[in-house]
């Protein structure tokens, strides 16, 4: 990036008063302030990623940006599942980011704070919570995923976890009217609409949402196409694109393979996954593939095989669903190399990262408990 452009990101970022702290914190002051850094460097690559994307700037609401601490016996129920959430207020929009999550990992916070600062300038242009919230979710939760660059990891991610749960890649499509529409599923959405409309007409979208339009009026007159037209081509071209990124054989390989393994045949599940791994299939299907083989060789012993495997799985700068239970595989593979401290270590990482998620906290209180 150019040292004009960096200036300009710079002043963007300065014109709301920049993070603010939401307590004070007990532990490393150098990992905060490592993450502030991070944080700080990409609120101002957003707000110009969102203005030059998007043709959208902070509006008729401010916009405060809040690194949440966990309070002294603050109980899980007072702690949000979301890597970051905004909320919109009567005089503000208030974007937090719960530092527990990146404390040990600041970078993945980047396309989290693009993500957050999508949602926090469309409102602050809106103007209210009402006329924001009559945004469909889909739209909203699509138009981030987008811009911040991680709605094509999303989707492979929903297709990974229906494939490890026995369904079909395409189970998670309920069309964008269903009682439960991911985010993936609006990402893909969203993609056929800029398609349909072009960039120029997209962004005429969110200027008029910005004027005070409605969504569905808006959409149906830039797309010529009436509401049930535009839901069921939005849900066949999503369907088109799934299907592009898993075949019906490698579904079936891949379910065999999973069956294999729930059965205890590890080495036959190994070899339907080398099968699998070998006709260069999408990331999506490498990933769950991987994930699976790596599972096989833990519950094998196989800790240094299984352990290099899981590494591979962690990206840098993403934050993929199943992460903590990587992390609890590495942890089982460390104890197995004879490395228990290094176990405790990883297991109370994945504990402190993800402290709304009961199920994972039950998990490790076992598996700690089996080092005592």
């Amino acid at each position: 990036m150019t040292v004009p452009c960096i200036l300009c990101c710079c002043l963007l970022a300065q014109a709301d008063g920049g993070w603010e702290l939401s307590g004070k914190t007990g532990g490393s002051e150098a990992r905060l302030d490592a993450l502030a850094r991070e944080l700080s460097t990409s609120r101002a690559l957003a707000l110009e990623k969102i203005r030059t994307r998007l043709e959208l700037a902070p509006g008729k609401l401010s916009i405060r940006w809040v690194i949440r601490l966990r309070r002294s016996g603050e109980g899980l129920a007072a702690v949000k599942a979301e890597a970051g959430w905004t909320e919109v207020g009567k005089t503000e929009v208030v974007v937090t980011i719960p530092a527990w999550r990146y404390l040990a990992f600041p970078s993945k916070a980047r396309r989290v704070v693009v993500h957050e600062a999508v949602h926090a300038v469309m409102a602050s242009r809106i103007g209210t919570a009402e006329a924001y919230l009559a945004v469909p979710a889909w739209f909203r939760e699509g138009t981030a995923l987008l811009v911040s660059g991680e709605g094509r990891e999303r989707v492979n991610d929903r297709i990974s976890a229906t494939l490890l749960k026995g369904g079909s890649s395409a189970d998670f499509l309920a069309g964008v009217t269903g009682r439960q529409v991911y985010p993936a599923e609006g990402y893909l959405s969203v993609l056929w609409i800029e398609q349909r409309l072009g960039t120029s007409g997209f962004r005429a979208l969110l200027s008029r949402l910005a004027e005070g339009g409605v969504f569905k009026t808006e959409l149906e007159k830039l797309t010529g196409l009436r509401l049930a037209g535009l839901e069921k081509a939005m849900l066949q071209d999503s369907v088109r694109r799934i299907s592009r990124r898993i075949s019906s054989p490698s579904e079936r390989l891949f379910k065999d393979a999973l069956r294999q393994a729930q059965e205890g045949h590890y080495d036959r599940s190994r070899e339907s996954l080398s099968v699998l791994g070998s006709i260069g299939e999408s990331l999506a299907v490498r990933d769950s593939a991987i994930f699976l083989h790596a599972r096989t060789l833990v519950e094998e012993g196989r800790y240094s095989e299984a352990a290099g495997q899981l590494e591979g799985l962690l990206r840098k700068g993403y934050e993929v669903p199943w992460e903590p239970e990587i992390f609890e595989q590495l942890g089982r593979c460390r104890a197995g190399m004879g490395k228990p401290r290094e176990a405790i270590l990883v297991w109370k990482m994945v504990a402190e990262r993800f402290p709304h998620d009961s199920a994972v906290q039950g998990r490790i209180a076992v598996l700690l408990d089996k080092l005592k």
